[in-house]
């Protein structure tokens, strides 16, 4: 079945995957918005569906005790805001769930031609507990796409580069156009 190949080939993959912590090896991929937007899922993470309500893909390793959502928007449902304006507002509607937060960035980064910010948040939850969170923020013409990924500081120092893999491997997928 189409389950036991995926299962072989996310085998078959891991060691190459572990060895050079790139998004190039992936297990599979998995689509958010109706097949409008996709990333690459590493092997040993799932989909994860109640992580968190809004979130149009929702991924996660309880084993790495590291997660990974994707928040997309349509611009004709936000006021008209630039890229900036949009980091600062989801970075706020964040760090109103958080204690003590810093802001490391930004980053000026292009995503698969994409304009991105990216900041990196540290701060400590409401049970106490420290986190760091990888906040991405990204525009295409008809959304603003909202990328967080999170783990603990230690798991931050072995996992950073696979929440940076996953964030890398946003696609946005073209609408087949109509004839007309």
């Amino acid at each position: 079945t189409m389950h036991i190949l995926r299962m072989f080939l996310c085998l078959s993959m891991a060691l190459g995957f572990l060895a050079c912590g790139k998004p190039a090896v992936e297990c599979r991929q998995v689509y958010g918005l109706d097949g409008k937007i996709q990333i690459g899922l590493p092997s040993g993470w799932n989909e994860m569906p109640e992580l968190h309500a809004s979130a149009d893909i929702e991924v996660g390793s309880e084993a790495a005790d590291a997660y990974f959502l994707v928040v997309s928007e349509p611009k004709g449902k936000l006021p008209k805001e630039t890229l900036e304006d949009y980091s600062i507002y989801t970075r706020q509607g964040l760090e109103k769930s958080l204690d003590f937060p810093q802001d490391l960035g930004p980053r000026r980064l292009k995503i698969n031609g994409i304009p991105a910010l990216q900041y990196e948040i540290r701060a400590y939850g409401k049970s106490g507990n420290k986190l760091v969170y990888l906040h991405t923020v990204m525009e295409t013409p008809e959304y603003f796409h909202q990328i967080v990924g999170w783990t603990t500081p230690e798991g931050f120092k072995q996992n950073g580069a696979v929440l940076k893999s996953l964030t890398e491997s946003f696609r946005e997928n073209a609408v087949p156009a109509t004839p007309k």
